[in-house]
């Protein structure tokens, strides 16, 4: 095509035995961009567009049949990979990682040490970092911050209306999650003999509530939950009446917010 934006240079970096990475090179200016400045590096041209201001920075990388197009930018020690997206003014900076079938679009930001992959999609002006993880078809959009420990799987949706930050920790969020506001989950940690930490969230299934364990060794609704607690520490009253109280505070916390809608 006419009217190139870089070009790739002699400098490459081996990332296996079958991939090679070339560090780009501006050949005019365009947004920030001036001609002649070093980019970081992608494997082939279709990585990155040559329209717009999209851009890999630094030391970051593009490969596989990932793109980067119109304004996006992948600055730092980012990796984009495999068939992910990258659109609009999306910002992917410093060791996050974006991999699978990954969308992101609108001014959503991946930073960190964060991770996006599978078919995962990413908008508006949501902001995964530090340690979090979004996977499997989970939709993070609008204002919602996912830091962290956190992890998003399955069917989840998150639709936070506001910038508030408190999905925090390690709170693990699976299945048919619906979360539009701090009062659509709750985390509790140290219960049981693994210390584990539990998650419950509203849920777009009839069961209202779904529950999950930090370990990854339960997810489910409540009731299921404490079927299986009661039989596992039937010896153990300790135990029971941690879970026990645990899940009566559980059910209170949604009780009182049940009524708040989705502005609280």
């Amino acid at each position: 095509m006419t009217n190139k934006k870089y070009e790739l240079t002699d400098d490459a970096r081996q990332l296996d035995r079958v991939k090679t990475v070339y560090r780009i090179r501006a050949l005019r200016d365009f947004g920030e961009i001036k001609k002649g400045q070093l980019g970081g590096y992608i494997e082939r041209e279709s990585n990155l567009s040559h329209a717009g201001t999209a851009w890999v920075h630094d030391n970051a990388m593009v490969c596989d049949s990932a793109r980067v197009i119109e304004n996006a930018q992948v600055k730092d020690r980012a990796f984009v990979g495999q068939e992910a997206i990258l659109s609009k003014r999306v910002i992917v900076e410093h060791d996050a990682r974006i991999f699978g079938h990954a969308i992101l679009s609108d001014s959503a930001v991946v930073s960190g040490n964060a991770r996006v992959s599978g078919r995962a999609i990413i908008k508006g002006r949501a902001h995964i970092s530090d340690f979090a993880s979004v996977e499997g078809k989970a939709f993070v959009s609008k204002f919602s911050i996912v830091s962290g420990l956190t992890k998003v799987s399955g069917n989840a949706e998150l639709l936070i209306e506001h910038t508030v930050v408190f999905l925090y920790g390690n709170a693990t969020i699976r299945g048919n999650a619906l979360i539009s506001s701090p009062n659509d989950i709750i985390t509790v940690g140290g219960i049981g003999p693994g210390a584990n930490i539990l998650t419950a969230y509203r849920s777009k299934k009839k069961c209202g509530i779904e529950l999950a364990e930090e370990s990854g060794g339960f997810h489910g609704t409540i009731g299921k939950f404490m079927h299986r607690v009661f039989y596992k520490n039937r010896n153990n009253n300790l135990y029971l009446e941690q879970y026990k109280a645990t899940i009566a505070f559980i059910n209170y916390f949604f009780e009182i917010n049940k009524n708040r809608g989705k502005h609280g």
